[in-house]
């Protein structure tokens, strides 16, 4: 029985390391998407900052290439912006997907720590009636050693 245990500790063991690593993959993804969130909020500013200069760049002296450009910069960060928020839904899927995952990690956990308990239980009660067996062994041998003694 406790080599059952021994063996359904081992596959414990790697159900476990399974779930740390989808934890890991988790953290991991985390980050990323700050890292995203991150670059947005900058590109975010950046473009406010863009648009404020170009709302006050109609000022005299100012040429139409000038304008030109300051648009085209304005376009680019807004490109960004699409292509940042483009990544931001894929890091945020791939995090859905790797929940779903750690979530069933964490079921199979579970399931072993719960069978191996009862294993643990069935084995500790097996243990107790073969102990049992034996006491009741002695005393029956004891008394009927007693009975012969005695009559």
């Amino acid at each position: 029985m406790y080599q059952r245990v021994k063996r359904f500790n081992r596959i414990l063991k790697l159900r476990e390391d399974s779930r740390r690593e989808e934890q890991a993959t988790l953290a991991s993804e985390r980050r990323e998407e700050l890292d995203v969130l991150d670059h947005l909020a900058a590109l975010e500013g950046e473009k406010a900052t863009a648009l404020r200069e170009f709302s006050t760049a109609a000022k005299p002296g100012m040429n139409c290439t000038q304008l030109w450009f300051q648009r085209q910069f304005i376009d680019a960060i807004d490109t960004d912006i699409s292509k940042g928020r483009v990544s931001l839904n894929d890091v945020r899927q791939r995090i859905a997907g790797t929940e779903a995952r750690l979530v069933e990690r964490h079921k199979d956990v579970r399931v072993m720590e719960t069978y191996i308990g009862h294993l643990k239980e069935a084995a500790f009660k097996e243990e107790l009636d073969a102990e049992q067996i034996e006491l009741d062994d002695v005393a029956t041998m004891q008394y009927a050693r007693v009975q012969r003694e005695g009559a």
